[in-house]
């Protein structure tokens, strides 16, 4: 029985290392930050093969996961180097916008602030609804934060 599945562990190890190496700059660019790497294959029109990363932050005080960046590319290790890149200037570049939301199927609703950083509202608002049913959640407020 043929077995035509390809995975991580079919890559030589070299490049296992450097997606590691890369995994543990990001977590270190971030700090404390709960992150999850959410790694797709996407099939072009053309039939090649692209993979895509959602760098998804996971905020355990009110149980709720956000996109933090999305990125494309022909390999793990080309899209972890963009995504350093990314996070080597977001912080410089992108507004940061202070959401006050409330989560309607919560057992016990309250209102809750989570930040953003992003290009604008759009931006951020993609981020904050990233697989999550819009009419579960509910914004009373959201601020364009002075810049520090």
């Amino acid at each position: 029985m043929s077995n035509n599945r390809t995975n991580a562990i079919q890559q030589p190890t070299e490049v296992l290392l450097q997606e590691i190496e890369l995994e543990n700059q990001i977590r270190n660019l971030l700090n404390d930050t709960q992150i999850y790497f959410d790694y797709n294959t996407i099939v072009q029109n053309d039939g090649n093969l692209l993979v895509k990363l959602d760098l998804i932050t996971i905020n355990k005080e009110h149980n709720q996961k956000f996109l933090f960046h999305s990125i494309q590319g022909k390999d793990k290790v080309s899209i972890l180097e963009e995504m350093i890149a990314y996070i080597d200037n977001y912080k410089r570049h992108l507004e940061i916008y202070e959401i006050e939301w409330l989560n309607l199927k919560a057992p016990n609703p309250s209102i809750q602030t989570s930040w953003f950083r992003g290009n604008d509202i759009f931006d951020v608002l993609h981020k904050f609804y990233y697989d999550k049913e819009k009419s579960q959640f509910k914004i009373f407020k959201i601020k364009l934060m002075p810049m520090a």
